[in-house]
């Protein structure tokens, strides 16, 4: 009977830390007001990263893919639609997040979300 119980305690714990959000994975804002805001003020300064997908101020991404890097990761998203008039969409996009302590930066060319913080 003991040993039933420490399989079964072994395998809840086990399968809780497989189960567990990447640390990515959240609502990422430059200020904590906008985390509570009106919708429209969140969809222009509010970052929201799914386990396969992204939703960022300029664009938002049906599918991504995130790899481990040295200081963070790189999102391989795809099937993106944005705000840019000059890009054809669906568009793709290699995101870059990197990790500052409890604080996320993203960037791709030509932008740069600068530090921010889990809403």
């Amino acid at each position: 009977m003991r040993r039933l119980v420490m399989t079964m305690a072994m395998s809840a714990f086990a399968g809780g830390t497989a189960l567990a959000a990447a640390p990515y994975v959240g609502t990422w804002s430059s200020e904590r007001l906008n985390c509570s805001a009106a919708a429209d003020v969140q969809r222009q300064t509010v970052f929201t990263v799914d386990q396969s997908a992204l939703s960022l101020p300029q664009f938002g991404c049906e599918h991504a893919t995130f790899h481990k890097s040295a200081t963070g990761w790189v999102v391989h998203a795809s099937q993106c639609y944005g705000a840019d008039p000059s890009l054809a969409e669906p568009f793709s996009r290699v995101v870059h997040m990197v990790r500052h302590g409890v604080k996320v930066r993203f960037t791709w060319p030509g932008f740069d979300s600068g530090p921010l913080a889990r809403c």
